[in-house]
């Protein structure tokens, strides 16, 4: 399984960077004027009051992401359920290590960007790490590497992933109106008696989920979170487990190898000024660049390093501090999630032209910083 989810990560890594340079490419060309133009489609789906309307990159951040959201919830139900972090005991370690890099780098973050409400919006940009650009550097190791430290490297990414899907929901958004919270309370109600009634068909909780997806829309939160509660919602126990493999083998390469290089084809195309005159722009950069370079790495250790020294987690079979280093170095990759922070903290401003590009640019170090720590090993 390890050996395959890192093979996965090298196709779908390369694929989500063609995705960045082809939109870096497009917004200054010649075809930034195209696609500006594409970016913001206006496209509507309804009629009436029951009518969504909103702009091409919006209904990739908040429908087509859904799907990818979904895989996380899927995968992270499984990891919990059946697989590597079913026992309480193998999960603490990973838990804790997520836990720490998500509290230091938005510390670090809330320190640089301290009094400014604006900038602070951003908090959570570089608490999560994108999984599928780490294990396409762990990829490149896969000789190497025993299967225990992939594991520890993607339990991590997993549980900062679902933490930013928490803070997504619970920090982002705004209530734009009240009777869509209906639909978002049947659809959770659905979900969770599904769930109680172990229910083993996928369609039931898609329907629901489409009615939270539709609720969280109206109300003015972020839709794309729909596609995780209802992966989480699933009694993977309930379901054949040749079924729920052969559902996130469908899944996956959709969401890899086209949901994630479209989003990040859209989301990653920004001007390419080094240079911006605004000088919230340049604080956020440099609590972007300092969280994801130097918070990621030093809470995932202290998070590791406290649950090692409380007893509650311990070490992957063959594996060492140095390995746990590498990991800590590759965590400052911070790429899908943050871009989606980005877009729901800061829209389309200059401030959010700027940021992404210091979550590329900060993902580019600590890739290279991870590379060189197990190259060294």
């Amino acid at each position: 399984m390890a050996t395959q989810s890192v093979r996965d990560g090298r196709r779908a890594g390369f694929a989500m960077l063609v995705g960045l340079a082809l939109g870096m490419v497009a917004a200054n060309s010649p075809l930034a004027d195209i696609y500006a133009i594409v970016h913001h489609l206006p496209l509507r789906v309804g009629a009436g009051t029951w009518a969504i309307e909103a702009p091409l990159i919006e209904w990739i951040n908040q429908g087509l992401l859904t799907v990818f959201f979904f895989l996380i919830g899927i995968h992270t139900n499984h990891e919990l359920t059946r697989g590597a972090l079913s026992e309480p005991s193998a999960a603490m370690l990973p838990a804790s290590a997520a836990l720490g890099g998500m509290i230091v780098p938005a510390a670090i973050y809330l320190g640089v960007n301290f009094g400014d409400t604006v900038a602070l919006r951003g908090s959570a940009i570089p608490i999560a790490t994108d999984i599928v650009l780490v294990l396409g550097v762990l990829s490149l190791f896969s000789g190497q590497l025993g299967p225990a430290i992939i594991a520890f490297a993607t339990a991590a990414a997993i549980f900062d992933d679902l933490g930013a899907v928490i803070v997504i929901a619970l920090f982002y958004g705004s209530f734009d109106q009240l009777w869509p919270l209906w639909m978002v309370v049947g659809g959770l109600a659905g979900l969770f008696l599904l769930n109680r009634t172990r229910r083993a068909s996928l369609v039931p909780y898609l329907a629901f989920g489409c009615v939270l997806w539709a609720g969280l829309i109206l109300t003015g939160l972020e839709g794309a979170i729909a596609g995780a509660i209802v992966g989480f919602s699933l009694p993977l126990s309930s379901f054949p487990p040749r079924a729920t493999a052969r559902a996130e083998r469908r899944v996956s390469p959709f969401a890899l190898f086209f949901v994630v290089p479209i989003f990040t084809f859209f989301n990653g195309g920004v001007m390419l000024d080094f240079f911006p005159a605004d000088p919230q722009a340049w604080s956020v950069a440099i609590g972007i660049a300092m969280a994801l370079i130097v918070g990621k790495p030093l809470g995932l250790l202290a998070g590791t390093l406290l649950a090692l020294r409380l007893g509650i987690g311990t070490l992957p079979p063959g594996t060492s501090m140095r390995d746990v280093i590498g990991v800590a170095l590759l965590s400052g990759v911070g790429f899908t999630m943050s871009l989606f922070i980005i877009g729901a903290a800061f829209d389309a401003t200059p401030i959010a032209a700027t940021a992404k590009l210091a979550v590329v640019g900060s993902s580019a170090v600590a890739a290279l910083l991870g590379l060189i720590a197990f190259k060294s090993r």
